[in-house]
């Protein structure tokens, strides 16, 4: 009999502790409302499944989507004015529809999210309450009822945010085997729910809330062109920013395609990047840095004269190798065109050639005078040249490449990043990487040959057989192995 994983473990934890939370849950605020009450339950329901309908979508991993909507404003107001049990049976009715109506999501998935919700809210509940807040309804409706329900509010929506958020990016995580530090910032961040625009814009609950006491019933409704409006400038942002993200991911794999050994190295280089970032738990500034300016090292490449270089199968001359360090310098001349670019990615690309030692280029940067996020880009850059085959030399095994990590520590590469390197496995993950983009094409090497240097013209044949080529390519890898110490990280 097949055990079940643990995603499935997981969901299936989530909707028992959703249906609990229905048992759980004091229904008698509910009961006790009257016609006009359910009436005004009823619009704001309205409202919660309008904003569902109208979700924005967000990329959170490689195949993994979520939504942001707006559908906490109208479950917001419901708390305030109904309570906490009110705003469960809301929270219900919505997630179900959105889940299996609207994003016709799969059965089990459509039945964690619904859950989810359901749970979030309970607890968030209680937390309201715990916290003194009481349903409009039940007090005298004026301004001090309303600085009443403020600390309340805020334990709802900590609480609510939290578990909520906690809970997909812990599903994502066990789905996708990514990062949790990673999955969190990106739920919750700027390309994620945008948390801090739903912060700024809750309070909007309290003017719904009041419009219903003004206008009992129907007075909600008055809120939906806000609604919308709220809605098209989330969904303005979302796009402008994946337009962004698209039209730089355009520009690198124009720039890739113009060699086959290089295709997809730039987006391998980030994804190995953004591992290393998430394993030294670097502060969420500096991540995106790392993340951006990965995918945009080698921008400066774009030229022609670097194409034909880079499909050279032999030893580069010296003007060449000028030409090749001059795309650092092209790659920040570029960026700095970008207004919207911050100047910590273009930084990060114009060191991504520096050594630790002081040996690199452009400018001779030693230490910590390299921004880190460059110094990571650095060993990533070198990570995957060693592991891909390139038209001047074969890959490398990651044993060999561990050994070249570990003899340039200190020296090419920071000794603490190459130690985060080894000890999280992350070049074993990048090798799986290498072989599911470019296995098909036959771009990775014979993992059992040496082909160190790059620049090497000497390259022997795979299929030779006698003794005596065996013994000479033996020598010759071990010629190249010397020839490696100044140039194994130089990315062409």
């Amino acid at each position: 009999m097949r055990r079940p994983n643990a995603i499935t473990l997981y969901v299936s934890l989530v909707v028992i502790l959703g249906g609990v939370a229905l048992r759980l849950e004091d229904w008698s605020t509910v009961l006790k409302m009257s016609l006009a009450d359910y009436t005004g339950w009823l619009v704001l329901l309205t409202l919660g499944i309008i904003s569902e309908s109208l979700a924005v979508p967000i990329a959170i991993e490689r195949t993994r989507k979520s939504t942001s909507s707006i559908v906490f404003i109208p479950q917001l107001a419901t708390l305030l004015l109904f309570g906490p049990a009110a705003t469960v049976l809301f929270m219900l009715v919505v997630g179900v529809t959105g889940e299996f109506l609207f994003r016709r999501k799969p059965p089990k998935r459509a039945l964690f999210n619904s859950a989810q919700y359901v749970l979030s809210t309970f607890l968030a509940g209680k937390a309201f309450t715990l916290l003194g807040g009481q349903p409009l309804l039940l007090r005298s409706p004026n301004v001090r009822a309303f600085e009443a329900q403020l600390l309340g509010f805020v334990g709802f929506c900590v609480t609510f945010v939290i578990i909520n958020n906690f809970a997909v990016s812990s599903a994502i995580v066990l789905s996708e085997k990514s990062s949790f530090r990673s999955v969190w910032s990106k739920v919750i961040g700027r390309s994620g729910t945008n948390l801090f625009y739903d912060l700024l814009i809750s309070p909007i609950a309290f003017g719904v809330a009041g419009l219903y006491l003004l206008i009992p019933m129907f007075g909600p409704l008055l809120a939906l062109l806000p609604l919308l409006f709220i809605r098209s400038s989330y969904l303005t942002i979302q796009q402008l920013q994946q337009l962004n993200r698209d039209l730089l991911k355009a520009l690198v794999k124009a720039i890739e395609t113009r060699d086959p050994y290089t295709s997809g190295h730039s987006m391998r280089v980030q994804a190995l990047a953004c591992r290393i970032a998430d394993a030294l738990k670097l502060p969420r500034k500096i991540r995106d840095e790392v993340e951006q300016a990965s995918l945009l090292h080698d921008i400066g490449k774009i030229e022609v004269p670097y194409a034909e270089v880079l499909r050279k199968p032999s030893n580069l001359t010296d003007a060449e190798r000028k030409t090749m360090e001059s795309h650092v310098a092209k790659g920040v001349e570029l960026l700095e065109q970008l207004s919207s670019m911050p100047r910590g990615v273009i930084d990060a690309v114009g060191a991504h050639h520096e050594r630790v030692d002081g040996k690199g280029y452009p400018q001779g940067l030693e230490g910590e005078q390299i921004p880190l996020a460059a110094r990571i880009i650095k060993i990533c850059d070198a990570i995957d040249a060693m592991l891909s085959d390139r038209p001047y030399r074969r890959a490398l095994s990651v044993d060999q490449a561990r050994e070249e990590l570990l003899r340039f520590a200190g020296s090419q590469f920071d000794p603490q990043i190459v130690d985060v390197v080894i000890r999280e496995k992350l070049l074993e993950s990048h090798y799986q990487d290498c072989l599911r983009q470019k296995g098909d094409q036959g771009q990775i090497g014979d993992t059992n040959t040496i082909y160190m240097s790059l620049g090497i013209s000497n390259v022997p044949e795979d299929n030779s057989s006698s003794e005596d080529n065996q013994t000479e390519n033996n020598t010759t890898n071990e010629q190249d192995q010397k020839r490696v110490l100044s140039r194994i990280a130089f990315e062409r």
